[in-house]
């Protein structure tokens, strides 16, 4: 059976994105109450927070089975770090999409790519639509540049009038998004749904000061490192030496940046030492360094230092009126630096007693957010924190009100093998390392046997090609019989797809 055809869960109606729940999650009913609270005063303070008006009357949140429009496009994620990379980070919507779907990628096409989806992995018939890339049009966002691309738009109004029905399925929900979802469903009068909460409420559960306000409402304030929303300069300097007598290392964080990208870290020591006037001057400079405006407010909090692990909890949440949010997984992250830059992940190894309690509390805070209008893909970040297992504590860091480099592949996951539990994952997400350039036909052929082929149990299954193309990077997942397994697996890939050209391996391979 390919992978497409796979029946998804309750939760999701398509089979290109089944949903498979983490077992024993639940909500009591003084919970649900306190939750309904807690969202009715904070839609009270914001009435448009989850409206969606301004784009039609044809437009809302939700997904269906019509045929989808896949797009992952970060030109509105504020200090996104990696823009070279978002050429081959757009690829990851090809592990979303299915037969009669499109997807829009901005710049140069990896054919290749596109039959290893559609032929090796089995994903479907999958039309992929090219835009130029923004250098060359002049706006910055995918779905603007489609707009003013008439090859890529036709195919995507005729669809949507053939079927009167269009799914938009964003890797986040910006308001150039539902633009798009606006500016096609007046093209063709068709119905289209978008996979992805409203603008408005997307920027506010991505915002770190936001976010943080949720955790400490709902779930108290031992839930999080101490952390403040500071106002001006003046306050940012006296928040810092106010925590620097109390804590070993302190963070200062541009509230709306992509995950540590506007984190800066200071030994408290330094703190110490400097004049306010000096400090200030300082903390200025490396901020814009990281691009930050010079805006407020900004949020500074202490940066634990021990810490177990870096958990990820994915969550799908579905329509209000639908069913309670569905906890899917939770991946213990791998971080790459201090400032906590995503390199890779795989299935969460505390005690079970610690991941009930993630899977709890995470339910809690999904739940909020549909009832305040949020649908589609999300995750929250944690640290555990503490010495050992049995004394530390869940501090929640971030909400990701997107897809993911754990999500996405999870659910690829779920699509290869019915429910990804049934094996080891092993993520790899490498954007910083000096390999061969190498094609992906020559990369099929290094691994030979160790290629995940569409209906197997195991092998190495990529994710995206333009690491490998240009030689700086490798984007992997390995599903193997057990964690050790995936681990030597995954070694024995990486030192095959680092291996040069005289080694005989390279040339056409499986794809």
């Amino acid at each position: 059976m390919a992978a497409t055809t796979k029946c998804p869960s309750p939760a999701s109606t398509r089979p290109s994105l089944p949903v498979v729940e983490f077992p024993g999650v639940g909500l009591d009913a003084a919970q649900a109450r306190r939750i309904a609270g807690i969202a009715k005063r904070m839609l009270a303070d914001e009435p448009t927070l989850a409206s969606t008006r301004m784009f039609g009357d044809k437009v809302s949140a939700g997904v269906d089975d019509a045929p989808a429009l896949l797009f992952e496009d970060h030109a509105e994620i504020t200090l996104y770090a990696q823009p070279g990379a978002d050429l081959g980070l757009q690829y990851r919507a090809l592990m979303l999409a299915g037969d009669e779907d499109m997807v829009l990628i901005g710049g140069p096409r990896s054919e290749d790519f596109e039959t290893y989806c559609r032929h090796t992995l089995g994903l479907g018939s999958v039309t992929v639509l090219g835009v130029p890339p923004a250098s060359a049009i002049g706006h910055a966002t995918l779905p603007e540049r489609c707009a003013a691309t008439p090859s890529a738009l036709e195919p995507i109004v005729e669809t949507a009038r053939k079927h009167r029905r269009l799914n938009l399925i964003p890797y986040i929900g910006t308001r150039q998004a539902w633009r798009f979802a606006g500016l096609i469903a007046e093209r063709t009068g068709a119905r289209v749904k978008v996979a992805a909460p409203p603008p408005h409420l997307t920027q506010r559960v991505n915002d770190k000061l936001w976010f943080a306000r949720c955790v400490k409402d709902l779930l108290g304030p031992a839930a999080l490192p101490p952390s403040y929303c500071t106002f001006g300069p003046v306050g940012l300097v006296g928040r810092l030496g106010a925590l620097a007598r109390r804590f070993e290392r302190i963070v200062i964080k541009i509230p709306d940046s992509a995950g540590g990208a506007g984190n800066l870290i200071f030994l408290s020591e330094l703190i110490r030492r400097l004049p306010p006037a000096l400090l200030s001057r300082r903390v200025s400079r490396l901020l814009a360094r990281r691009g930050w405006n010079g805006g407020f407010p900004l949020l500074v909090g202490a940066w634990d230092c021990d810490v177990l692990a870096s958990p990820s909890v994915q969550i799908w949440i579905p329509a209000r009126d639908d069913s309670l949010p569905v906890v899917e997984g939770i991946f213990d992250q791998a971080i790459g630096d201090e400032e906590g830059t995503f390199v890779g992940a795989m299935p969460c190894e505390l005690p079970e007693s610690l991941r009930n309690r993630l899977a709890g509390e995470a339910l809690q805070l999904a739940h909020l957010f549909q009832q305040m209008g949020y649908f589609g893909r999300c995750s929250f970040d944690a640290v555990i924190a503490g010495n050992d297992a049995a004394t530390a504590l869940p501090h929640w860091i971030e909400c990701n009100g997107r897809w993911g480099g754990t999500s996405i592949p999870m659910t690829l996951a779920n699509r290869l093998l019915g429910d990804w539990k049934r094996r080891a994952l092993l993520i790899v997400q490498r954007t910083d390392s000096k390999n061969r350039p190498c094609s992906l036909p020559a990369a099929l052929a290094r691994l030979g046997p160790l290629v995940f082929r569409d209906r197997g149990e195991e092998g190495i299954v990529i994710l995206t090609p333009a690491g490998l193309e240009t030689g700086t990077g490798m984007h992997l997942m390995s599903i193997a019989g057990s964690t050790d397994a995936a681990r030597r697996q995954t070694l024995a890939a990486e030192s095959l797809l680092r291996a040069g050209p005289t080694d005989g391996r390279a040339g056409s391979g499986p794809r």
